[in-house]
């Protein structure tokens, strides 16, 4: 069964339990890939997001909490510049999500993002993992 899911991961793309595991324990600033990005105004390009948990929504569906603080998004200041702020992603529409790399080839961690909620988070039913600060 465990082949038959990595199978299933590799060939529709989707990101792995373990790597959202890593990345939200260990606090790894990651890029990732949205699906439909490339349909937003700006763009196809990588977001950096801080995960800082990993659950499932009140419909049941795999998601990570996280703020992002670059990227093609619909939040945009009045130039068109997207904002850094808390967005949920559906671990389904992450087309790609990996550890970014620093000048020094060593993964970028992250500090607490602003306005961070230790307690919890109304979005999700159950959290599997969340940073710890």
């Amino acid at each position: 069964m465990k082949l038959l899911n990595s199978l299933i991961q590799l060939v529709t793309e989707q990101v792995s339990n373990s790597v959202i595991k890593d990345a939200v324990t260990n606090k790894y600033a990651c890029e990732l890939r949205y699906l439909d990005d490339e349909k937003l105004p700006n763009g196809s390009q990588v977001r950096m997001i801080q995960p800082v948990a990993y659950g499932y929504s009140k419909k049941g569906n795999p998601v990570i909490r996280a703020y992002q603080t670059s990227g093609p998004s619909l939040k945009v200041n009045e130039k068109g510049i997207p904002l850094p702020d808390w967005r949920l992603f559906r671990v389904d529409r992450i087309k790609s999500m990996k550890p970014a790399k620093g000048d020094d080839s060593l993964f970028l961690t992250f500090d607490e993002p602003p306005l961070y909620n230790p307690v919890g988070d109304n979005s999700m039913t159950r959290m599997m993992y969340n940073s710890k600060f």
